[in-house]
């Protein structure tokens, strides 16, 4: 019976964005001069804007532009000091052309593209020693995230048609996740900067249509997408919805998000969860927040966690609980206070995650509360040139991976060119 509540809640609270936007639907008359733009601020996650973009061509109703963001760091994440990854030099960069159609008033259309460019790991990556206290034997659970570290040298984070009106919004592609509202900018192309839930729970990027409806203050947003970063593995796909209140200084909204699971049968995970999210602007200070409700974990009893080959949580998410296709359940959320103001900013993070006690002997780190401190600070040399910083502690002190003592702190301090 728990558990049927909690499917009926998802269903719910994803539904209910639909019923809202017939009801908002015969009130486009409410407003004249609101242009709808999309459920989050695309910009506030890679640091970059349109107002000096690096080409900006235009022919008749046709508009070119091409923004250019290119990053050189040093990079230092102890959580992952048993991989021989955790401390290196890097660069990356963010290509976002657009193409945009105007129709004289009637709206427009757009082809929209964020492609990251990355450094890949070396050849001679670590793989293993026979002795002595920094050496550590390969071992299956080791091996099992070998896909953390193996990332493309080039990564489609976004691809999309998009066609706007002064009160909708239609997108086709792979697409910003409408699920939430996150403020704070990221600092990497991997958003390791980001709180536990932004992290581990909630997409950043999804494939399918949107379809989002602004009339007024209400943002009414749908999705029917893959529940994934690229093309599905399964047949069954996924529903997101966010309903908000979008005011010049405040923004509210409840979301949801209803899926069967991520993958193709034994390895499926599950992946669903409910969300509220609020946000205020006072001057040069925006405070933000958000809390979920999540579901995950392996939905097959019988799947060994180091058998997994893609991306692998390092908090033990993907463990077995029951026999059945039952979820893990957990709660978190954060709380976030950003300052800026010309020529720099800084932001305070904090969040918790609180995972269900599964109590089990094999996985007693599943357990542990996380508890997540953020800070960020940038400076801007010139209009176009920025020092950035961001450090991340977090719970540690528990033996994890390998058998070693995890390391709860990560920081990362670079230069940003941006055009």
């Amino acid at each position: 019976m728990k558990h049927l509540c909690r499917r009926t809640t998802f269903k719910a609270l994803v539904i209910a964005p639909c019923f809202l936007y017939i009801i908002i639907a015969s009130t486009r008359t409410l407003a004249q001069g609101h242009f709808g733009g999309i459920a989050h601020d695309d910009n506030s996650r890679i640091m970059h804007n349109s107002s000096d973009r690096l080409f900006h061509f235009q022919k008749g109703p046709c508009v070119f532009d091409m923004g250019f963001v290119m990053r050189g760091y040093y990079l230092n994440d102890q959580r992952i000091e048993w991989s021989g990854n955790e401390c290196t030099m890097g660069a990356e960069g963010i290509l976002t052309p657009t193409i945009t159609h105007n129709q004289n008033g009637k709206g427009r259309w757009s082809f929209n593209g964020e492609f990251l460019i990355q450094d890949i790991l070396n050849d001679n990556a670590y793989i293993g020693g026979s002795g002595g206290h920094d050496n550590f034997i390969v071992s299956e659970e080791r091996q099992s995230y070998m896909g953390n570290f193996n990332h493309r040298a080039v990564e489609v984070s976004q691809l999309n048609i998009r066609y706007t009106d002064p009160y909708f919004e239609f997108r086709a592609g792979k697409i910003e996740s409408p699920f939430g509202n996150y403020h704070t900018p990221l600092m990497s192309n991997s958003r390791w900067d980001a709180p536990f839930i932004r992290a581990e729970a909630i997409l950043w990027r999804d494939t399918g249509f949107l379809f989002r409806f602004t009339p007024s203050v209400f943002d009414t947003s749908l999705a029917i997408t893959n529940g994934c970063e690229g093309y599905d593995t399964n047949s069954m796909k996924a529903i997101i919805g966010r309903v908000g209140l979008d005011f010049q200084n405040v923004k509210l909204g409840i979301s949801g998000l209803l899926q069967d699971g991520i993958g193709s049968e034994e390895q499926k995970e599950n992946h669903r969860h409910v969300g509220v999210d609020a946000s205020v602007r006072l001057g040069n200070w925006l405070l933000s927040s958000e809390v979920i409700y999540d579901e995950y974990g392996l939905r097959r009893s019988g799947f060994d966690p180091n058998d997994i080959f893609w991306r692998k949580s390092i908090y033990y998410r993907q463990i077995n609980k029951r026999p059945d296709a039952t979820p893990i359940v957990g709660w978190g959320g954060y709380i976030d206070l950003t300052y800026h103001h010309h020529p720099w900013f800084i932001s305070f993070n904090y969040g918790e995650y609180h995972p269900e006690q599964l109590r089990n002997p094999d996985y007693p780190q599943h357990d542990i509360v996380n508890r997540r401190f953020l800070v960020k600070l940038g400076w801007n040399f010139t209009k176009n040139l920025q020092w950035y910083n961001a450090a991340l502690i977090e719970t540690g002190d528990y033996v994890a991976q390998d058998g070693r003592l995890r390391k709860g702190y990560a920081f990362m301090s670079g230069v940003k060119l941006e055009l």
